[in-house]
């Protein structure tokens, strides 16, 4: 039977919900998530088993309150974004790389000639067959 451990911030990307932490019972101890948005995550890597265990709050409160994060203001933010020209790294001057145009197949050749030799075959060994077990006329049993 799983036993509760406490709660985490739902590990996966744009989630903001409150995940519970469980660990599986039986032979498997490992630790896993219920996510009210997400759902279930049952990830067995051990990167994740660290996270889990290091991260592990005893109540909900203690994950819903939102720790102190340092205020960034929105100069500072603009400046990390980078512009147009410190973001290119490809000058101006060079050329693109042309892109390779895909081959395409010749669209006169048509595909029922296999097709129809696989039909006509079976069709063959099927009237061989009938004619190889049928009784001549004048025999009787």
């Amino acid at each position: 039977m799983a036993i509760s451990k406490g709660f985490i911030q739902c590990p996966e990307r744009h989630c903001s919900e409150v995940a519970e932490v469980w660990q599986a019972g039986g032979k498997r101890s490992t630790l896993y998530t219920k996510c009210p948005a997400c759902g279930t995550n049952q990830g067995s890597g051990l990167a994740r088993q660290k996270h889990l265990s290091e991260s592990l709050k005893v109540s909900r409160e203690e994950v819903e309150t939102p720790a102190e994060k340092p205020t960034v203001s929105d100069t500072e933010e603009n400046a990390a974004i980078p512009t147009q020209n410190a973001a290119s790294s490809v000058s101006e001057d060079t050329d693109p790389i042309p892109k390779k145009k895909p081959i395409d197949k010749p669209k006169d050749m048509p595909t029922a000639p296999p097709v129809l030799l696989g039909v006509l075959a079976l069709l063959a060994a099927v009237i061989t067959a009938i004619f190889a077990t049928r009784k001549p006329k004048g025999q009787t049993a």
